[in-house]
């Protein structure tokens, strides 16, 4: 009778144990996993933020480029680079009637 309660402890002992390293094990796997997700989750936050520096740069550069083709396209921008370019008002103009089928000759 005691030889066979030794070996129920001896088998209790050994289920325990295996129960141990089994809870070890899952311990190690799911801690692992869990800084793996850390990982992939820090790297996405410095692309997002890197993604967001750029979008903030690219607008900025948009709301300047805006701001020039404002300024060139003003009146007085045109009538400057008109004037430095030595272009003259038109007084007159002919229009050439695509209707006809002569052909003029100067």
């Amino acid at each position: 009778m005691k030889r066979e309660t030794e070996k129920t402890k001896t088998a209790v002992l050994k289920q325990t144990n295996w129960l141990r390293v089994l809870l070890f094990a899952a311990t190690i796997i799911i801690g692992a996993l869990y800084i793996w997700q850390v990982n992939i989750s820090a790297t996405r936050g410095f692309a997002m933020r890197d993604l967001d520096q750029e979008i903030e740069s690219l607008e900025t550069d948009n709301d300047r480029l805006q701001m020039e083709v404002t300024r060139l396209q003003s009146i007085d921008s045109v009538t400057t680079r008109v004037q430095m370019l030595g272009l003259v008002e038109i007084d007159a103009i002919d229009y050439v009637n695509t209707l006809s089928s002569v052909a003029i000759n100067r």
